[in-house]
């Protein structure tokens, strides 16, 4: 159940759900062009699919200072630059302190959410 959720803003967006197990902040992030930091953002562990889109996946503590908050984030790029981020959290926000153990979503239901072509109408 989606408990917030922000709009307005065509290149970001965010929501806060609720699956019963604890508040999980999930953020999407659009970009249409990146390939100029594409080599700070996909090291050598990244992963290339057949089409050249590039994955990277990254798993560690919060960056805002919430206590026990982890983020998970699916960072994917195109061949042409348009870029997707999708990051989770085990929180409300990043801010506040741990509501469960783990985001809501898996790395691998981040990865088909950065993956969909829905992102790229018309492409």
């Amino acid at each position: 159940m989606v408990k917030k959720s922000g709009d307005g803003d065509t290149s970001f967006g965010y929501a806060v759900v609720d699956d019963g197990r604890g508040r999980s902040l999930v953020q999407v992030n659009v970009q249409p062009d990146m390939r100029d930091v594409a080599g700070d953002l996909f090291g050598s562990g990244a992963q290339t699919l057949a089409d050249g889109t590039r994955i990277a996946v990254h798993q560690g503590p919060g960056e805002k200072g919430g206590d026990g908050v982890v983020m998970w984030t699916v960072d994917t790029m195109r061949t042409d630059g348009r870029r997707v981020v999708v990051s989770a959290f085990n929180a409300e926000t990043q801010q506040s302190a741990a509501t469960r153990t783990a985001p809501a979503l898996t790395v691998e239901q981040m990865r088909k959410i950065a993956l969909d072509p829905k992102w790229w109408p018309g492409s």
